[in-house]
């Protein structure tokens, strides 16, 4: 369509002063504007907005530029003819070349279009299509049905008036690249991304050695002496802070993940469950994080964790099981486990997982987020271990995510921790060397942004507890100006401090 829209600019040049000229300049206006519409419109089919759509606008309209200018000075004998033509066909050859002609920007956010790309696909169902209302999930099934595939609500938001997450379904294709392409052009599909496998990061263990400390705190656990982090994050401060308070409500944190051990001796007094099957962790990922985040404090066993004594809890911790056993799940489950946790009244979601990702665009993603806002939960992320940039991992990389980067013992930055300076609420915790719950009433020591998340997420969680009404934005906000600036804060972001960071919510 470029090359044609080019060809009439050319005649209308050459033409301008004859009778005819209207029709020329009409029809290349016309083209004109069909290329501007196509640009967004093969944006759009991918989840993108206008201003995404910009770049290839522009960069059309200056080669279409760069023709009229030769033909200009061609028509004022600026030039000779077969200059201008050569030069013409040039330009045409360098569009040819770089493939002006094709979208830039995939069929899907996340490059669905190719069939070799590193995503990984659930096998029992590829795609996640949002149609454009629910007037119109009937004719996409009927659509679908045509075409061979199979589909399915993907979520049931509680409050649904409040998102488009009930808009989406399921899709079970054949082939993924043809899906793609057919979804691309489907009126009635508003947007679509791969349903893609997420798993947790390989547990990185390790033992305490020169990580043992012996800071001098007034909470009894005995493990204490293992948990370098109440050092470095002045944990003595914020228990005698947290002591001269009442909390005003019992704040709730889901961990979302492979499940929790609910019975374990250090954590039972906190927990609470929403569905048995959740209570149990076949690989432990799950139960140490929640040991982090909200292990029973005080109570002469285990580990302390930023929950507050046993005596006077400042929160509780439930489960949402969104991984296998073996540490597997897709978008889908994990998108599912955050509107069922939003609904279950959460007030903080920690998600201690994800995955690379082809587009920093995870809309679905997002829209979870935001729909867990609305309904009052705050959603804290790992950055990822893959020492990298977080803004191409899901969903780390989400709108409204709070995404935590993981330092050492040093306060430097992890050596596997992806960077965060590119995601729009980043911050750092602890991660490395990480002492805490594991089921059957054992401990032991891991490593991972997965660590980090869960100290942010059980920080806000006592935030929380002391003002309710705090907000996502406001919630970072505090942790941001309330961090320890450290050597690599550039790139990981500042360092929390519990006790600060309380001080400042009760304000």
């Amino acid at each position: 369509m470029l090359i044609i829209v080019a060809l009439l600019l050319s005649l209308w040049f050459w033409r301008r002063n004859l009778k005819d000229a209207g029709i020329w300049m009409i029809a290349t206006y016309a083209g004109m504007a069909f290329i501007a519409w196509s640009d967004y419109s093969s944006v759009s089919a991918a989840g993108g907005v206008l201003n995404e759509a910009l770049p290839r606008i522009v960069r059309d309209f200056l080669l279409l530029g760069m023709v009229g200018f030769v033909q200009s000075l061609a028509v004022n004998k600026r030039m000779p003819i077969w200059m201008a033509i050569a030069l013409t066909l040039v330009i045409f050859a360098l569009a040819h070349f770089l493939e002006f002609e094709k979208p830039q920007y995939p069929s899907s956010a996340n490059g669905a279009n190719d069939a070799t790309s590193s995503i990984k696909y659930d096998p029992n169902g590829e795609f996640l299509v949002e149609v454009n209302d629910a007037h119109q999930s009937i004719t996409f099934a009927d659509e679908a049905r045509q075409r061979g595939w199979s589909i399915s609500p993907a979520f049931y938001p509680a409050a649904a008036d409040r998102t488009q997450l009930d808009n989406y379904y399921v899709v079970d294709v054949s082939d993924v690249a043809d899906a793609a392409s057919e979804l691309s052009r489907m009126s009635t599909v508003e947007y679509f991304e791969p349903n893609e496998i997420i798993e947790v990061e390989p547990f990185i263990s390790g033992e305490a050695g020169s990580l043992k400390r012996n800071p001098s705190l007034s909470i009894n656990d005995p493990n204490t002496d293992q948990q370098w982090a109440m050092e470095v994050m002045q944990m003595e401060a914020y228990y005698r802070l947290l002591a001269s308070q009442t909390p005003v409500k019992k704040a709730r944190i889901a961990i979302l993940d492979t499940g929790v051990d609910g019975n374990h001796e250090d954590i039972q007094g906190n927990y609470f469950s929403v569905d048995k099957k959740y209570d149990n962790d076949p690989m432990g990922h799950g139960t140490h994080c929640a040991g982090i985040a909200a292990g029973v404090t005080n109570n002469n066993i285990g580990i302390g964790s930023l929950a507050g004594t046993g005596k006077k809890p400042f929160v509780e911790v439930t489960s949402i099981k969104v991984l296998s056993a073996g540490g597997m799940g897709t978008q889908k489950t994990i998108i599912a486990g955050i509107i069922e946790a939003a609904d279950e009244g959460a007030d903080v979601i920690s998600l201690s997982l994800g995955g690379p990702s082809n587009s920093s665009r995870q809309k679905a993603y997002s829209q979870a987020v935001k729909y867990a806002h609305d309904q009052g939960a705050i959603v804290v992320s790992a950055a990822g271990n893959s020492n990298r940039d977080a803004k191409d991992y899901a969903p780390a990389n989400a709108t409204g995510m709070i995404t935590v980067s993981a330092v050492d013992q040093d306060l430097k930055r992890a050596v596997f921790t992806n960077t965060v300076n590119n995601v729009k609420q980043g911050i750092a915790a602890p991660g490395v060397g990480i002492f805490s719950t594991t089921p059957d009433n054992n401990y032991k020591i891991f490593s991972g942004t997965s660590m980090a998340c869960p100290f942010v997420a059980g920080l806000i969680g006592v935030m929380r507890s002391v003002n309710p009404d705090l907000s996502a934005k406001e919630a970072y906000k505090i942790l941001n100006q309330t961090g320890m600036d450290v050597a690599d804060t550039k790139t990981i972001g500042r360092v929390v401090q519990p006790e600060a960071a309380l001080r400042a919510a009760l304000k």
